[in-house]
């Protein structure tokens, strides 16, 4: 279960696109509806390493994970500071697949069959959401009348969160926070590294927070290269055939 926490906080889906002009700032010819559908459509590849750090109810470890995306797939791997190997799994063709090395077990159902659930879903349901949320697919359907900006301000409701998106520039993002007063749910992100050029705004750390599970975690985005070649092996994941298979992760 908690698996799901870790897997979802560093998974960012994308879509392909052509390569933009640079962004003009003057006299407000772009504004961050805007920038997030340019970062979208010229999102094509990308790789990250990204530090986990999770406090559940007050067991903390470190999980070290490599992302991996380009065209329709995702590649994941997840090691823990120990040494072995935590997860490894990948998303194609809306399929998920998760092999949990340590137990040998593995994980394989469509997103659409993950995302149903509860009104306070799982944690693998709720943290589905960050996939949405941190996708350059959601971000290309933004409409600039989604909400009124209020100084370097925006909040608007989304799904079942209150999101703010504080600016700078009036452009850029830099702090996300959404929070599910029902759930006990909240996700706070915050950016940095801006530019005028492409990808405009990186994400530095992720933090949940989960007060009816007394989990949070935390992401510390450690590198991360758009736009490059990835290798295939990214995005293999081999389950050897004594693994069991498992109902939820």
């Amino acid at each position: 279960m908690r698996c799901a926490f870790i897997i979802a906080l560093t998974l960012l889906v994308f879509s392909s696109c052509t390569i933009l002009p640079p962004i003009e700032e003057e006299q407000g010819q772009i504004d961050y509806f805007r920038l997030t559908r340019m970062r979208a459509r010229q999102f094509q590849s990308a790789a990250y390493l990204v530090d986990l750090r999770i406090n559940d109810n007050g067991k903390k470890f470190s999980v070290a994970t490599e992302l991996y995306f380009s065209g329709d797939s995702v590649g994941f791997y997840g090691r823990s500071y120990l040494g072995k190997g935590a997860f490894k799994g990948n998303v194609i063709n809306d399929m998920v697949t998760i092999y949990f090395k340590s137990r040998n077990e593995y994980f394989s159902a469509p997103l659409a069959e993950i995302q149903m659930g509860a009104d306070c879903a799982r944690p693998g349901e709720v943290l589905l959401y960050v996939f949405s949320l941190l996708s350059c697919k959601k971000s290309e359907s933004l409409t600039d009348n989604i909400a009124v900006p209020v100084g370097r301000e925006i909040s608007y409701m989304d799904g079942r969160f209150d999101r703010t998106v504080r600016l700078k520039k009036k452009i850029y993002p830099l702090k996300e926070k959404l929070i599910d007063p029902i759930c006990g749910d909240s996700i706070v992100i915050k950016y940095g590294s801006f530019n005028r050029r492409f990808p405009f705004y990186k994400v530095q750390n992720i933090l949940f927070h989960n007060e009816d599970f007394n989990f949070r975690a935390r992401g510390f985005m450690r590198e991360q290269k758009y736009n490059i070649p990835i290798r295939r092996p990214k995005f293999t994941v081999n389950i050897p055939a004594t693994a069991v298979r498992i109902d939820s992760f």
